[in-house]
């Protein structure tokens, strides 16, 4: 699909034990053993398994899709970093995007070096990490996020924007703009993303329910579709 014209973005993603999301070996163990119901032998049978595997193929496989896509000019983000090694790595090849960063330090080295950084809204709903990993309240405190994506949960976007605001004292306006505004620029959608005349009137009218904002009616192109 790497000529596909609706491709418009890719993500550079390594989920193998002990890296980056799966960084605590611990937790891991734990989630595979209640997710799957496997045995300690069986868990490490495919932790051995995987990271076989990611020795060998990790570093030719990154290279073949960067090749690939090189002619693309597409915005590229890497996944889960961890380390601000890695994150300099990236940035040397052109990933200029930092998705998910787990740790604050990478958050902070990506910042350093202008990468743009993804964080995901679940965490913020939830409260923190499904994996343990770094609080995107503290990024956002830190300055350390450019926009939120949905991940896993479609309808954290809006409410993770609203807590944001409230919970880290970036205010309303900044909050939106990172599932609105900052997105559409990191993706290269220069059409829309903001209130302009000549943009597209993508709207989204809310209502607050208590300290819950909830979606009352949706525009898009300027015609109401919800």
């Amino acid at each position: 699909m790497a000529d596909h014209p609706l491709v418009r973005m890719v993500s550079l993603m390594d989920h193998s034990p002990g890296i980056g999301q799966y960084r605590d070996m611990a937790r891991y163990r734990v989630l595979r053993q209640k997710q799957q119901q496997m045995s300690d032998t069986a868990v490490d049978a495919r932790i051995a398994e995987l990271l076989e595997r990611r020795a060998r193929l990790r570093e030719p496989q990154r290279r073949w899709l960067l090749d690939r896509l090189a002619h693309r000019d597409l915005p590229l983000a890497s996944h889960d970093d961890d380390e601000i090694a890695e994150v300099a790595r990236n940035a040397r090849d052109g990933i200029r995007i930092s998705e998910f960063p787990v740790t604050l330090a990478a958050a902070q080295a990506a910042r350093e070096i202008g990468v743009e950084i993804i964080a995901g809204a679940p965490n913020i709903v939830r409260g923190g990490s499904h994996s343990g990993n770094v609080a995107v309240t503290e990024l956002i405190a830190a300055g350390a996020v450019d926009a939120l994506a949905s991940d896993y949960v479609p309808a954290a976007l809006i409410e993770a924007a609203f807590t944001a605001a409230t919970g880290t004292g970036i205010g309303l306006p900044a909050a939106v703009a990172m599932i609105t505004d900052r997105p559409a620029r990191m993706a290269r959608l220069a059409d829309r993303g903001r209130l302009e005349a000549g943009l597209r009137a993508d709207l989204v009218r809310l209502a607050a329910i208590g300290a819950i904002p909830v979606v009352r009616e949706v525009w898009r192109g300027g015609a109401r579709v919800a």
